[in-house]
């Protein structure tokens, strides 16, 4: 009797979904953008009620005079409210280029929280792309 026991137990603790099951999601989404001039918090992923938005990677290219980025997640228009810094300010160097990508979703949002992206400097060319998914 006790061996079905903890064969009952072991069934539920390795079916059970946890947040290692959420690293087995592929990273579905992307989305770019291009900056000439400081901005923002500008929105790049919009919430979805229920779902989180979980970051995969990143392409980052800067020409020219610098523009610093952070990413962020945050509520309201252009995560005005309930703002949460998901990288810190990256301080990029003139002409450079950086890319990141893991196949499937890594970090994510607080639940309804949007992806946004604010650009800090001089003038310059700084443009990428993001890897997401949401769920």
């Amino acid at each position: 009797m006790m061996r079905l026991i903890l064969i009952v137990i072991l069934f539920v603790l390795l079916a059970a979904p946890g947040a290692h099951a959420q690293g087995t999601r592929p990273c579905d989404h992307m989305t770019g953008f291009k900056h000439l001039v400081p901005t923002g918090p500008v929105e790049i992923v919009p919430a979805v009620p229920g779902q989180r938005i979980y970051t995969c990677g990143f392409t980052v290219t800067q020409k020219g005079n610098t523009l610093d980025l952070i990413v962020m997640a945050g509520q309201g228009t252009n995560c005005d409210t309930n703002t949460v810094q998901i990288t810190p300010q990256m301080e990029l160097p003139n002409d450079v280029a950086m890319s990141t990508l893991i196949g499937t979703v890594g970090p994510s949002t607080e639940i309804g929280y949007a992806l946004c992206i604010q650009t800090i400097g001089s003038n310059g060319k700084l443009g990428g792309l993001i890897h997401w998914s949401q769920f």
